[in-house]
């Protein structure tokens, strides 16, 4: 059979939320039951707010901004150090006293970044594990507190000179860091639903790219007029507020949630099906998952996206001050290309449920059709930034080789819930451990390459970039699938139901889930 198991089932799928916009009382879907007499409807009736997943996805999503905006903290300083004119880019007396006096090289600063992605490295499997059994939201908190934490110390540590600390402390960040994806990808297992994914899984991924919108002229106006170690302060400080936002807002599912209303809680639950029940009496099928060719192909794409999105993150500005921009102009232009990418990321979820659930297209279809635009049209931009040395054209193209990448979100990016909603968080865990090799060999490549600054070594670059993203978009389309796997099912997903037993719950949850939690067919 060519189509999806799920494509079936998703002709029903608008009559199906239609139905489950209502209750007796005429109640949409999302907003508290009329009160039955008790004490827990009068709790849930004032404290609800209409959808609790749309709230726990957007504070999801501001934490990938404020961790990916981070990012880019180190991309700006490494431009002052590396930068011989830097003191004549700066717009203040004390920016231009503030600026780092180390004697760094190309070479050094490539390891400095790839320190990062060195301890990035090592936690994603475990913590891709840890996401299958553990608390999601607290592990994806937790890595956006403890790396925050950490880069209030890396101002100090470069104005010492002490290079090999401060590689210390971005490895340390990255070990953290590992955690982030297969957090963000359990909490999304639980936060939305097979039909809402699309939407749900763009707009958090979203963040990541909008981390860069923001990220790079805020650190460029703030070096450019304050000092650059600011940059560090501020984003550490706003991380550790959020910490304490999400604290409030999420829980690990909507059944422990003392904000969410009845009828969500029994809509999230009827259109989620089994792939919500814990993993804890089930054995991983990690062979079957290995070999598994739309599973490896994903591997290879995540490489991809990795490699643009750090060669991006970590050198963008450094490659932009080959064009004599002052530092505030070179974070501006920076962001451009990243604004371009928010767009086309966030408008992917749409198109992907608009063709789903019209039934144009299956969800195989949609995940070439989005990958293949995405990655292809990357392919083309940065090959052609590879024969382009004016800097407004160089601005075109590279927002169109970064830019259109974004529409690849809504397609391999979300692909590991269409393989296994179940075993999401692992399998993102698998795809980054291998996309953060690329991660990590990016700056090493590139410091090696650019140790001369020149545009012609900066077209190697792109034409690496470029073949890198070919590589990935033909494999996917050869190989890459919308099916459910049929590892992903557990052995009886009757039995695997009915073993959650509602009077374990507190209280004021056991009637919750006794009225909303029933056995699947």
């Amino acid at each position: 059979m060519g189509v999806d198991k799920r494509q079936n089932g998703h002709q029903g799928d608008k009559a199906a939320a239609s139905d489950s916009t209502k209750d007796g009382s005429g109640s949409k879907e999302g907003d508290p039951v009329p009160d039955d007499g008790n004490t827990r409807g009068k709790r849930f009736q004032a404290k609800s707010f209409s959808r609790m997943r749309h709230v726990v996805v957007a504070v999801a999503c501001i934490g990938m901004v404020l961790i990916n905006a981070m990012r880019t903290n180190v991309g700006f300083t490494v431009l002052t150090i590396l930068d011989e004119e830097a003191h004549r880019k700066v717009g203040t007396i004390e920016a231009i006293m503030s600026l780092p006096n180390v004697d760094w090289n190309s070479k050094m600063v490539g390891f400095l970044h790839s320190s990062f992605y060195i301890g990035y490295l090592l936690t994603h499997m475990p913590a891709g594990y840890l996401a299958t059994y553990l608390p999601s939201y607290r592990i994806f908190a937790g890595s956006i507190l403890l790396s925050c934490a950490l880069n209030l110390l890396l101002p100090s540590c470069i104005n010492a000179d002490e290079y090999y600390l401060t590689c210390l402390v971005r490895f340390l960040q990255g070990l953290v860091e590992g955690s982030l994806y297969p957090g963000c990808y359990g909490v999304l297992r639980y936060w939305s639903t097979p039909s809402e994914r699309g939407r749900a899984g763009s707009t958090v991924l979203t963040g990541a790219y909008a981390g860069a919108v923001v990220g790079f002229p805020v650190a460029g106006m703030i070096t450019h007029y304050i000092g650059w170690q600011y940059v560090f302060y501020l984003n550490g400080c706003v991380g550790i507020l959020w910490a304490l936002i999400w604290i409030v807002f999420a829980r690990e599912k909507p059944s422990d949630h003392p904000f969410i209303s009845e009828n969500e809680l029994k809509y999230m639950t009827k259109e989620q099906g089994y792939d919500v029940i814990d993993n804890k009496e089930t054995k991983i099928p990690m062979k079957e998952i290995l070999t598994c060719p739309a599973v490896l192909c994903l591997c290879l794409c995540h490489f991809a996206r990795n490699w643009v999105f750090i060669l991006m993150l970590t050198n963008e500005p450094y490659y932009l001050s080959l064009f004599n921009f002052t530092v505030a102009e070179n974070g501006l232009y920076a962001s451009i290309p990243h604004v371009m990418k928010v767009l086309t990321a966030a408008s992917s979820g749409y198109i992907a449920d608009y063709l789903l659930l019209d039934n144009l297209l299956s969800i195989t279809h949609i995940r070439k059709l989005l990958t293949g635009v995405g990655f292809g049209m990357g392919c083309i931009g940065f090959f052609i930034l590879t024969f382009v040395d004016d800097g407004s054209i160089v601005l075109i193209f590279l927002t169109v080789a970064v830019g259109f990448t974004g529409f690849a979100v809504s397609g391999w990016q979300i692909n590991h819930y269409d393989l296994s909603a179940r075993y999401a968080s692992l399998l993102v865990a698998i795809t980054s451990t291998v996309g953060n090799i690329g991660s990590i060999t990016v700056p090493l490549v590139t410091g090696y390459i650019t140790f001369y600054h020149t545009l012609n070594s900066w077209s190697i670059v792109f034409y690496i970039t470029s073949s890198v993203l070919g590589a990935a978009v033909i494999t996917f389309l050869i190989f890459g699938s919308g099916q459910q796997q049929p590892w992903s099912n557990p052995p009886d997903k009757v039995q695997l139901v009915q073993q959650l037993d509602p009077m374990e719950a507190p209280p004021y949850k056991a009637e919750r889930l006794q009225d909303s939690i029933k056995p699947t067919s």
